[in-house]
């Protein structure tokens, strides 16, 4: 016995779902543990496991598609036919079209017409995972000349987070979003504090971080330092990267110390208060003068 798992995930024609991946994850991890043989077809950009196109199909005595809907498609039909010696099954899919569902021995659906719904595969309980990082990148800032590297920076954290497998949302610090929406400061405070860890280029991505409680890595993306690295100084933070330091081995670094901090995540808010409170004296002696 040899099984191919397949879904909408083998074909490079479709751009699949996260879902369906981890759908596929889950039937493996059943026929691991089953002892099983098997190989899963993944689509060619994942670059991994097997290409259903390029395998010799006499190699498999079982076909078992998983998740999304099953419906008459020629990528299916193709599929069908070219494995048509097999025993076929499905398992965690949509029966969408009743015809293509007959041509599997057996389809256990999450949803089909006169079953009751079963939960999709792709849930999990609750448990540990990759750490989630908010990501505040600064776009280029033309003042710093060729001292900048912003692109840069931001190339090279994105594709550790990517590499990683970590979780991770981009934060955006502009007044107005993209489609021209009002952007409030306690939006992006909210957001940040859903973080476990917050990398920033930005000086304020490090500043509201630290002030809703997350650890920072700051980046500063000008070479020899710049404002973001003044404000670290400021504010007593410890994790930063300089511009030319920034690679993959040095942001697991910084993640690591910030997920099992050694200091106090938070600054000295003595500090701030009184840097605050002197400025304010100052402000309104001038004013008052």
């Amino acid at each position: 016995m040899r099984v191919l798992v397949v879904g909408w995930f083998s074909f490079t024609e479709v751009i699949a779902t996260v879902g369906d991946e981890r759908a596929a994850e889950v039937v493996t991890g059943w026929l691991a543990r089953a002892g099983i043989a098997h190989d899963v077809a993944w689509a060619r950009y994942l670059d991994r496991g097997v290409d259903h196109a390029r395998v010799d199909p006499a190699g498999y005595t079982h076909l078992v598609w998983v998740c999304g809907p099953l419906l008459g498609d020629p990528l299916v039909e193709g599929l069908l036919r070219r494995f048509a010696h097999t025993r076929r099954l499905a398992v965690g899919v949509s029966v969408v079209d009743p015809a293509t569902a007959a041509r599997f021995g057996a389809v256990w659906p999450r949803d089909a017409p006169g079953c009751p719904p079963r939960p999709d595969l792709a849930i999990d309980p609750p448990g540990d995972g990759p750490a989630v990082v908010a990501t505040v990148f600064a776009p280029v800032q033309p003042e710093y000349g060729d001292r900048g590297r912003h692109a840069q920076v931001q190339a090279v954290v994105e594709r550790w987070v990517a590499d990683r497998g970590l979780g991770s949302f981009d934060v955006g610090t502009d007044l107005l979003t993209p489609s021209g929406q009002r952007r409030r400061v306690g939006q992006v405070q909210a957001v940040l504090g859903r973080a476990d860890v917050v990398v920033s280029s930005r000086l304020h991505g490090l500043v509201l971080g630290l002030g809703r409680g997350r650890p920072v890595i700051a980046v500063d993306p000008v070479v020899g330092g710049a404002k973001v690295s003044a404000q670290a100084a400021a504010l007593g933070w410890p994790v930063l990267l300089a511009a030319d330091e920034v690679d993959a081995a040095a942001l697991d670094a910084a993640l690591d110390r910030c997920l099992l901090p050694a200091e106090p995540v938070l600054p000295a808010w003595a500090e701030v208060a009184r840097s605050a409170a002197d400025q304010r004296a100052r402000l309104v002696a001038a004013l008052a003068g």
